[in-house]
C-alpha cells in the first residue's frame, strides 16, 4: 500500500501491478502451496510464502491476545462537545449580516 502513496506518480504501481498483487494476496490466503505454484508464476512463490507467514503470525497473535467487549468500551471525554460552537475566537468577530441569506432552488 505504501507504494501507492509515493509522492512521485512514476514510482506508483499501475493497475496491472495492483491487480497482480491482489491476486497474489488472495491466492496466498485461500490456496495451499502446490495449488499456488500451479496458479501463479514460480517467481511469485517467495512473495506467497511471505504473505502466508504474515497471515499465520497475525492469526497466532489474534488467538493469544483476545479482546473482550469490555476492553473496547470507552468513556466520553469531559471536554467533548457534541453541539454547535464557534471554531475559534476569530470567527465571532466576523460580520454576520448575511446569516439570513437564502439560496433559491434553480
Amino acid at each position: 500500500m505504501k507504494k501507492c502513496w509515493n509522492s512521485n506518480p512514476n514510482n506508483r504501481p499501475n493497475a496491472f501491478k495492483i491487480e497482480e498483487f491482489i491476486w497474489l494476496f488472495y491466492n496466498s490466503y485461500i490456496s495451499n502451496a502446490s495449488k499456488f505454484k500451479y496458479i501463479m508464476k514460480i517467481e511469485k512463490e517467495q512473495q506467497h510464502y511471505e504473505i502466508e507467514k504474515q497471515f499465520k503470525e497475525a492469526e497466532e497473535y489474534r488467538k493469544e491476545n483476545p479482546i473482550s467487549i469490555k476492553d473496547i468500551q470507552s468513556t466520553t471525554h469531559p471536554q467533548a462537545i457534541y453541539t454547535s460552537r464557534l471554531l475559534n475566537s476569530f470567527t465571532k468577530d466576523l460580520p454576520s449580516e448575511c446569516l439570513d441569506c437564502a439560496i433559491d432552488d434553480l
